[in-house]
């Protein structure tokens, strides 16, 4: 199944990144999608050009910086956000990987348009939240 990572490094503590991105029903602090409506371990996102995307939370590892989420309909993907401490603490460095749940000649169109309209976004809202 084809993985698609987008990777940043900021300037700034792990933890101080994970009281932003840890919420995983609310990421509205950091990710320019809006989040409609969130229950429990779902959230619903409003995309740019109107489409709907469900989301329920598989797993999450606050003490790691963590967690795991799949979509429920829409694209066939799951999806982790994790962070690392980097140069003795001081930064982070935040990977965001997706991976499809199809044939990759299916999804490459996909993850292209995913990388450029979802996650490099998303890591680029969060430095400048954080710059």
């Amino acid at each position: 199944m084809p993985t698609l990572s987008v990777i940043a490094a900021i300037d700034v503590p792990a933890a101080r990144i994970w009281e932003a991105v840890g919420d995983f029903e609310d990421p509205s602090t950091w990710h320019p999608w809006p989040v409609e409506e969130h229950t429990g371990d779902e959230r619903r996102l409003r995309t740019p050009d109107g489409t709907t995307v469900r989301e329920r939370l598989v797993e999450h590892d606050a003490a790691g910086h963590s967690y795991r989420y799949r979509t429920l309909d829409g694209l066939p993907l799951s999806g982790r956000l994790a962070l690392e401490s980097i140069a003795g603490g001081t930064m982070c460095l935040v990977v965001w990987s997706v991976r499809f749940e199809s044939t990759p000649a299916e999804q490459l169109p996909l993850l292209r348009e995913l990388e450029h309209a979802v996650l490099r976004p998303g890591l680029r809202s969060l430095r400048e939240a954080f710059g």
